[in-house]
């Protein structure tokens, strides 16, 4: 009985079989009349593999047609002790937040903030129809806070609306960039460089009027141009395509150790958010599990780099990174002003660029006899050899071909007629402001050095081309050690400088009484060794440097520096030798 019914049920399946062969076989007959019997029932296509990696950016931001310049209305009303905006305008102003100060809390104020342009507040634009505060007010950056023209950050109230998708609103100042547009000129450029977002940038001539004054002002007074640059937030990665949910951190002073006394998760009960931020401040949540993973990753020198970086990065966007500050003369890029972000459920990282002010900046430190002294490995490659990551990548020969064809694709986009004709643009606007106030009697030199400083930018991009070629055949930069006394010998040492082509390095030590080093007390030349021992000397203080040289002629000087009265001295340390003969050493 029960074998009777199984053998029916397969013959029904195998009937039902044959008629769905005979039916497709009907419709790719019918198929075939139709067409002539040339085209197949349907187009066979091909299909991506999933990757994790790489990132795009939103280009259709970019292409949004605004004005030259946008002008912000903001009434200062004054706030309330309940959230901490109960003061002045003069009191926001009078905030300093200088390199090297801790636990500054910040001065904030309520305002009304209204967009528009030169006639007054637009309709379309936030603010329009508010008739009290919408935003709070505070003086925004570092050393920028000791000039007298602060930037200034903008909080928009959660139901005061956005601000082309932004909610805060960055206003900078730029006092010490001579032109006042290298930032707007940086991301402008940053826009078309594969595997790396950018930022929008947009000119804003800013005007205040000053409820909280006595007398309070009765019309808007003139605050001159700014560069409103986007604040890389939630809101930044969600105008941009990127993970809301993700990791991102902005570097403060951060060369990719692993900082343990610093960086701890926030479940750990020595966590300091305080301190955790002096190396990496979080923007994004409080899980830190990824990024301490990495760091231990970048950090174990038993795991080959490659795999380290293929794991736990972009080779796309770490060369696109390099390259494009390379190019830019963005000397201040490696340990600070850049971001790192990691979308949700992925292991991968990736370096976003924040900050372009100090760009295109060698004709105008030769122009200037002020110009702040830099040293020579801040040149190229090696003002990156300090980063551990780098470092790292540096020394294989595949990084650097990487590099090599990234160098070369940015070096057939950032052209000195690129450079000129985007300088030519951004005077037209800028100009007419540096020359009146309130801008012209806060510009730190005249027109004329202004003017040369402009004309030089072009020319900087070559500059910073030949400095990248020219890096890549010296010797790396090093660290020296302490000075110690042994036995009657000062012994003085210091870790070996790499050269990229293998070859070999000597060095030349030289010991005197003044960092000019024009009388050297004791030197020692040509040596391999990494270690020099003299005789120990009188009693008093003592300077000493080491230059490294390779076997093509090529030098390098150590990383360290001392600051004296009269600045800053690189490639040198200095020690005391107390009348026993014991060396203390100046950090």
């Amino acid at each position: 009985m029960n074998g009777g019914i199984k053998m029916k049920k397969r013959c029904l399946m195998l009937m039902l079989a044959c008629m769905l062969m005979l039916t497709a076989c009907s419709v790719d007959t019918q198929e075939a009349r139709e067409t002539g019997g040339t085209e197949p029932a349907r187009l066979a296509v091909e299909k991506s593999a999933a990757r994790d990696g790489g990132i795009e950016d939103n280009a259709g931001l970019y292409e949004e047609e605004f004005s030259d310049v946008i002008c912000f209305y903001v009434t200062v009303t004054g706030g309330n002790a309940a959230d901490k905006t109960n003061h002045t305008l003069a009191e926001v102003n009078s905030y300093i937040n200088l390199q090297g100060m801790e636990n500054t809390e910040k001065i904030m104020t309520q305002v009304l903030l209204q967009a528009g342009d030169e006639e007054g507040p637009l309709r379309s634009e936030v603010g329009y129809s508010a008739l009290s505060a919408n935003a709070t007010m505070n003086v925004r950056g570092r050393t920028s806070t000791g000039y007298p023209q602060k930037s200034y950050r903008f909080t928009l109230f959660d139901n005061a609306g956005l601000w082309r998708g932004q909610r805060a609103i960055a206003l900078n100042k730029h006092p010490a960039d001579l032109t006042r547009f290298r930032n707007r000129l940086y991301f402008e450029l940053l826009q078309e460089v594969p595997g790396i977002p950018s930022l929008r940038t947009q000119f804003v001539r800013l005007y205040v009027k000053d409820l909280t004054s006595d007398p309070p002002s009765d019309s808007f007074t003139d605050y001159g141009l700014f560069t409103q640059v986007e604040l890389p937030n939630n809101r930044y990665l969600r105008n941009h395509g990127l993970s809301i949910n993700g990791n991102m951190y902005k570097a403060q002073m951060c060369e990719m150790y692993r900082y343990p006394e610093k960086l701890k998760l926030a479940t750990d009960p020595e966590y300091d958010l305080a301190a955790f931020s002096t190396v990496l401040e979080p923007k994004t949540g409080e899980d830190h599990t990824k990024l301490l993973e990495m760091l231990d990753a970048v950090n174990n020198y038993s795991v080959r780099i490659e795999d380290v970086t293929e794991k736990y990065f972009d080779l796309d966007n770490l060369t696109s990174f390099l390259a494009y500050n390379l190019l830019m003369g963005n000397e201040d890029s490696n340990a600070q002003n850049y971001l790192l972000y990691s979308p949700v459920n992925s292991e991968k990282w990736y370096f976003l660029c924040w900050d372009g002010d100090g760009c295109l900046h060698y004709g105008e430190d030769q122009l200037l006899e002020s110009a702040f002294e830099v040293s020579s490995w801040t040149h190229g490659v090696s003002d990156y050899w300090g980063v551990v990551l780098f470092n790292r990548l540096l020394r294989t020969e595949t990084f650097r071909a990487a590099l090599e064809d990234k160098i070369q694709l940015l070096h057939g986009i950032i052209t000195p007629e690129r450079i000129s004709e985007m300088v030519t643009r951004y005077r037209e606007i800028v100009d007419p402001f540096t020359e009146r106030l309130p801008d012209s009697v806060n510009m730190l030199v005249t027109a004329a050095v202004r003017d040369a400083v402009c004309k030089s930018l072009p020319e900087d991009v070559e500059k910073s081309y030949q400095y990248y070629r020219e890096s890549l055949e010296k010797p790396m930069p090093f660290f020296l050690g302490d000075a110690r006394t042994e036995n009657g010998q000062l012994i003085l040492n210091w870790d070996a400088a790499y050269d990229f082509d293998g070859e070999f390095v000597r060095y030349d030590v030289q010991v005197a009484r003044d960092w000019s080093f024009e009388d050297a007390l004791m030197e020692a030349k040509g040596i391999l060794e990494t270690q020099a021992a003299f005789d120990v000397p009188e009693a008093g203080e003592y300077f000493w440097r080491v230059i490294a040289k390779n076997e093509s002629g090529q030098t390098q000087v150590a990383f360290d520096s001392i600051v004296t009265a009269t600045g800053a001295h690189h490639g040198m340390r200095h020690f005391q030798l107390s009348e026993d003969g014991e060396a203390v050493n100046y950090e």
